[in-house]
Parts: C-alpha cells; sequence; structure tokens
C-alpha cells in the first residue's frame, strides 16, 4: 500500500500523515524534510551527500546530516523558506525524489510533500490533496512557533509561498487528476485522519 498527501504549507500533512502511517504500519516519509536539510547544508557550506535518510531498527525513519541527528536544526521560518526556493531547482527535486522512491520501493509508505502524488509516486494507491484557507493554516503555525511572530506575518509569508509552489515550472503544487481533495479548514485533526484512514479501507478492502 502506497500513499501519498500533498498539500500547501501549514495544512497539516506532517502530523495527520504521522498519525495514518502509525495506524496502517506504513513507513512515513516527509519530502519537506529533505528539503529542509538540503536548504540548512547549503547554507552551512555542506555537501548534499553529507545528508541521509535511512529506515531505522523500528520501522521509521532518521534524516542525519554530516552524522548527527538533524531533525531540530530544520524548524525555523528561514529554513522553511529556502527549502521552498530551492525546490524550483530541477536538479535538487531530482536528488529528493530519487531518495523517496528508493526508500517507497517495494515498502508499504505514507509520504507526504508536495508533489508526491502527481510526480513521485504517481502509481500510488491512494492520493490525498488537503487544503485549507491560509488564514486557518496561519494560525495553526503561530500556535506552532508560540507566538513568536504574530499571525498577520505569518499568513502573508505562507501566501507567498503558495504563490511561488503553484507558479513554478517545475513541478507546480496541483492535486493529482485522481487525489481526493480534503479541504481541513473546518475540520480536527482528529477527524482528517478519520477520513483518510476510512478511504485508506476502502482501498484495502476493494483489494
Amino acid at each position: 500500500m502506497q500513499v501519498t498527501i500533498d498539500g500547501p504549507a501549514g495544512v497539516g500533512k506532517t502530523s495527520v500523515g504521522r498519525q495514518v502511517a502509525k495506524g496502517f504500519s506504513l513507513l512515513f516519509i516527509q519530502s519537506g524534510q529533505l528539503y529542509r536539510a538540503m536548504a540548512y547544508a547549503h547554507r552551512e557550506g555542506l555537501p548534499d551527500e553529507s545528508i541521509e535518510l535511512a529506515v531505522g531498527d523500528q520501522g521509521g525513519t532518521y534524516l542525519t546530516i554530516d552524522g548527527v541527528d538533524a531533525e531540530a536544526k530544520l524548524t525555523s521560518e528561514e529554513i522553511g523558506d529556502l527549502a521552498s526556493q530551492m525546490a524550483q531547482d530541477q536538479e535538487v527535486r531530482d536528488r529528493v525524489n530519487g531518495v523517496i522512491v528508493d526508500l517507497a520501493r517495494d515498502r508499504d509508505v505514507l509520504v507526504e510533500g508536495r508533489d508526491i502524488g502527481t510526480v513521485v509516486l504517481p502509481n500510488a494507491d491512494l492520493k490525498v490533496f488537503l487544503t485549507a484557507s491560509p488564514r486557518e493554516r496561519a494560525i495553526r503555525r503561530h500556535k506552532q512557533l508560540g507566538g513568536e511572530r504574530t499571525v498577520e506575518e505569518i499568513e502573508e509569508e505562507i501566501a507567498h509561498r503558495d504563490d511561488r509552489d503553484k507558479n513554478r515550472e517545475i513541478a507546480p503544487l496541483k492535486p493529482a487528476v485522481d487525489a481526493v481533495i480534503i479541504d481541513t479548514t473546518s475540520l480536527a485533526e482528529n477527524e482528517v485522519v478519520k477520513e483518510i484512514s476510512d478511504l485508506i479501507r476502502e482501498r484495502i478492502d476493494s483489494g
């Protein structure tokens, strides 16, 4: 079983995807973390080869840069914006996509990102595209950041990133033609998890 969850920044792909993956014992892969890792390595003058995403003993993935756990280094808005800029480069996209395809090969996976269903895993068993209003996504991100930035500032950045992601020439952000679109603006996280879980069960039951 291969499941993709695409959508813009701040829509809940990671938190929802992680829960759904756990419920169905799927390997959870975040493409955004790889782009952030590329951005961090670029900023620090480290080679791409210093980045490693691998499957751990417990079945999850771990990401290291230069041999060090990288998760805590990748959460800033600065790194996120740089990652969005670098994602417009075909060479960067090819490298990230290659890592994901290699990890997903012959595995049950749930991969979340921007173009997973359209470009990276076009033959996935289930494709989901999450959306929400820019305001709602800004409010969610504001809560994650603990009030460091205003909702208005975050909403402006989200709108700018949306425009860049949707209008880039290479793999623009858009739903796959066979994706199930879920507007999460007025849905609680557990409701989104249930909707996607129900869709997966339908695919499993239908063979």
